[in-house]
């Protein structure tokens, strides 16, 4: 797919983009990202460009593709990477190696958790689902088992704008497997996704200094940021990552 008006987050020679349909305005103040320590900023810079971005067609599953050396390998089967192969291929989470490439996650209250290090970028597809099938901790183990890391200290997490708390009303069934990532008022529950992210990468030893996250809300930012869960939309942001 083709995005054009995007903001752009960088760090060293790598980047994130997050393309939001159908916004004039500039927000590159409400899009600023802060880390969990509360030590850090960063700000995006609004790019005009039009450019190519590599999607998957998620199934709120936990199947992990590498992209690596012009191929793109997926539930055990190689293939040549190319964007014409864009929304066919199924899949929630990725590992990119290829300079240049650009890859993205698709989400309209899920959310994104995109991440920048100086051996591979990556991103994954962040909802209830794959969240309770354990997505974050696959991921991980795939990136530390092709890397041969026993450490994540130089990687850095980016979680997107996503439905917050205020907004996920969900079912007591919740309370079984997120319960400290859940909140209840009366008779009902809400859950808590950048919280449930935050505490499993800090589990799986990530720095705070070193998880950023965007304190949007999408469907209290709606319509502005496209939400599902508000208005039923069909139009997606796209957060998504390439280096240089």
């Amino acid at each position: 797919m083709k995005v054009k008006d995007f903001y752009k987050y960088t760090i060293d020679n790598y980047n994130l983009g997050f393309f939001v349909p159908n916004l004039n305005d500039d927000l590159s103040d409400e899009f600023q990202l802060i880390n969990l320590s509360m030590t850090k900023l960063i700000k995006p810079e609004r790019i005009s460009n039009e450019v190519e971005v590599f999607r998957f067609k998620q199934v709120h599953g936990v199947d992990v593709a590498i992209i690596k050396d012009g191929k793109i390998t997926l539930r055990d089967e190689e293939r040549e990477f190319s964007y014409s192969l864009s929304g066919e291929l199924e899949g929630d989470a990725f590992i990119l190696f290829d300079k240049g490439s650009r890859v993205g996650i698709r989400t309209a209250d899920c959310a994104p958790l995109m991440f920048f290090s100086p051996y591979a970028l990556g991103g994954m597809h962040c909802g209830w689902r794959g969240l309770k099938g354990g997505i974050i901790a696959k991921t991980i183990e795939i990136l530390k088992s092709n890397l041969g890391l026993g450490s994540l200290k130089d990687f850095v997490f980016f979680i997107m704008p996503c439905i917050h708390v205020c907004c996920y009303e969900v079912g007591k069934e919740f309370l079984e497997w997120a319960k400290d990532s859940c909140y209840v008022k009366g008779d009902k529950v809400f859950f808590d996704i950048p919280k449930f992210i935050n505490d499993e990468l800090i589990k799986l030893g990530v720095s705070e200094d070193n998880i950023f996250y965007s304190p949007l809300c999408t469907s209290c930012s709606s319509p502005n940021l496209p939400s599902y869960r508000a208005t039923k939309t069909e139009e997606r942001m796209i957060s998504f990552v390439w280096s240089d």
